[in-house]
């Protein structure tokens, strides 16, 4: 269904756990032959983004998320710029992505961070993957800041939850025209959260945060695809199966609109 052969550009939102439904959304997409020609993410979405980026397809990426488990993600260690250590996360990240440097993926990719300093955006499409997306997820608090170019930056979420932007600019220089459509894997998401830990606490207040990010973007997207994860919390993995159900779900209702935007003059 790639109508015309344009494609779409693909923002792909944060949302820890949640961010595996991005992964259903892709498989119908492929499955309806709808054309990615550039997509950034943020934080969660930044990992499904590089995988996607890198040639992995849809259903591999939901086996790999699916078999994750938060032990294999990170190391609590004693406080400094964050409760846990990134390197941990970021071997994770060098073993799943079959690419080291943004030069190595098939499709344009920026992985969105912030500027610790400044609050600003930064787009980063250069030099190792691996270190980028550790930057789109690092929570602050939670996760240490990424150095890079005399600069901290952390979760992309606090400049771009949904980094419509992004994609624009990255079509901007190699695929213009195309439309762009916006994932976001967080609705209904803020209704009663579990607020039992410091951590819990700590993502639900960032998720407030990055609401309000995401509502800075949504209207310059052609079409949103959301997701409805009522019920599921940020770091439930547990719930992989039912968010690649939900990202599924969402993408099918959302093909007639698709459509129509592909096939608009």
């Amino acid at each position: 269904m790639t109508q015309g052969g344009l494609g779409i550009g693909l923002a792909l939102s944060g949302g820890a756990a949640r961010g595996i439904a991005h992964a259903g959304v892709l498989e119908v997409l492929a499955e309806a032959g709808v054309g990615v020609r550039a997509l950034a993410g943020t934080s969660a979405g930044s990992v499904v983004g590089a995988l996607f980026a890198a040639g992995v397809t849809p259903a591999e990426i939901g086996h790999v998320a699916l078999e994750t488990r938060w032990s294999d993600l990170i190391r609590v260690r004693l406080p400094h710029a964050g409760m846990v250590a990134g390197d941990g996360l970021q071997r994770f990240f060098e073993r799943v992505i079959p690419a080291q440097t943004f030069a190595q993926l098939r499709l344009p990719f920026a992985a969105v961070a912030t500027d610790l300093a400044t609050g600003v955006r930064v787009d980063l499409t250069t030099g190792p993957l691996s270190r980028a997306v550790l930057a789109s997820c690092s929570l602050p608090v939670l996760l240490e800041p990424v150095g890079e170019g005399g600069r901290l930056l952390v979760d992309g979420g606090l400049s771009s939850q949904l980094p419509v932007r992004a994609v624009r600019e990255l079509l901007g220089t190699g695929a213009g025209g195309a439309p762009v459509v916006a994932v976001d894997v967080n609705v209904g998401g803020l209704e009663h959260p579990r607020l039992g830990s410091v951590i819990e606490v700590a993502l639900h207040l960032a998720m407030l945060w990055a609401a309000r990010s995401a509502r800075d973007e949504q209207g310059e997207a052609d079409l949103v695809i959301g997701v409805d994860v009522r019920g599921i919390a940020l770091q439930d993995l547990a719930q992989g199966p039912e968010l690649l159900r939900r990202g599924r779900e969402a993408a099918r209702a959302a093909l007639p609109q698709l459509r129509a935007l592909l096939e608009r003059p």
